[in-house]
């Protein structure tokens, strides 16, 4: 992913990018579910079990990422994260580099999946171990680009608009110690929802959140 000189642009870029591949990700889910259809499959519902199954079948096989327009990034699953003394203080359900920085090993996207059903305790869980994990003095997660993803597995048919306003209000009243510049809102061009976390302009982490149906995927 080439750069700029001027660091809104290297953001304004990153943010494209991400948005891209987390598009090419909801694309995938939905060749998954058409793919399990087509033979009888489930997938138990779980959020690492869906995930193992889309990185396996999908984002680990050359022929489906050029398929799908990625053949460009590569992809790591379960992968160690932030290590403080030879420890890592989390696991990233994805990791994605761009071809072009994939000799820096600092430079890559995390996404975290997690599964929404429409119920509070699944939305608390998208807050508190998912937005949670990229954000404050000491993030589980790493943000070489100050920009990543959060990306829900619908598990069951539900009203995303709703779920966010949710969110946003868990991110208010119960979980205020997680600071917010802006809630979960959708971006100009109406693709996905976004977030900004920080103060300082130039520290902020942007999350970029996007929501893929997985109902029909899983038992």
């Amino acid at each position: 992913m080439s750069g700029f000189l001027d660091p809104s642009l290297n953001r304004l870029l990153s943010i494209k990018t991400l948005k891209y591949i987390i598009g090419k990700l909801i694309v995938c889910v939905e060749m998954m579910s058409t793919d399990c259809a087509a033979e009888a499959q489930k997938i138990a519902n779980n959020e690492i079990v869906i995930r193992d199954f889309l990185f396996s079948r999908y984002l680990d096989n050359d022929d489906k990422m050029q398929t799908l327009g990625l053949d460009d990034f590569r992809f790591e699953s379960e992968a160690p994260e932030n290590y403080i003394n030879g420890v890592p203080q989390g696991r990233a359900d994805l990791r994605v580099y761009s071809i072009d920085d994939f000799r820096y090993r600092k430079r890559y996207f995390v996404i975290e999946c997690k599964r929404i059903d429409g119920n509070l305790t699944l939305n608390r869980e998208y807050v508190n171990n998912g937005i949670r994990r990229f954000i404050g003095s000491s993030p589980k997660y790493t943000s070489y680009y100050k920009s990543n993803g959060m990306f829900g597995l619908l598990v069951r048919t539900v009203d995303v608009d709703k779920t966010v306003d949710c969110i946003n209000q868990l991110l208010r009243d119960d979980y205020s110690d997680i600071p917010v510049r802006d809630y979960l809102h959708l971006g100009m061009d109406f693709d996905f929802y976004l977030s900004a976390h920080g103060d300082e302009k130039s520290s902020q982490v942007i999350l970029v959140h996007a929501f893929a149906d997985c109902s029909k995927l899983v038992n």
